[in-house]
C-alpha cells in the first residue's frame, strides 16, 4: 500500500468529469492531473497523459502497477471529492 500523505481536489463537475486530483506520496512525490470521472458502472480514475514527440499519440507517464493500488487511489480521491 502507498503512503498517501495528501489528496487535493479541483472540482470541475462537467458532465461525467468530476474533478482533477493531485496526490502526495510519502511526502516525497506529487502526481498531478489525475481525473475522477463518473461512468455507468461507478467512478473511475484516469492517470495523467502527455503527447509523445509532438504527434497525436498520448501516453500515461505515471500509473498504478496493480489493481489494488488503483482501487486505493480511487477510494482516496473519491473520499476527498465527496468531503469537499
Amino acid at each position: 500500500m502507498l503512503e498517501i500523505c495528501d489528496v487535493r481536489i479541483k472540482k470541475i463537475d462537467k458532465g461525467d468529469f468530476l474533478c482533477y486530483a493531485s496526490i502526495c506520496i510519502d511526502d516525497k512525490l506529487i502526481i498531478d492531473g489525475i481525473k475522477l470521472l463518473q461512468g455507468k458502472n461507478g467512478r473511475y480514475i484516469l492517470m495523467p497523459i502527455r503527447k509523445v514527440n509532438g504527434n497525436n499519440k498520448k501516453r500515461n507517464f505515471a500509473y498504478p502497477t496493480n489493481n489494488g493500488t488503483r482501487e486505493q487511489l480511487l477510494e482516496l480521491i473519491s473520499e476527498a471529492y465527496d468531503n469537499q
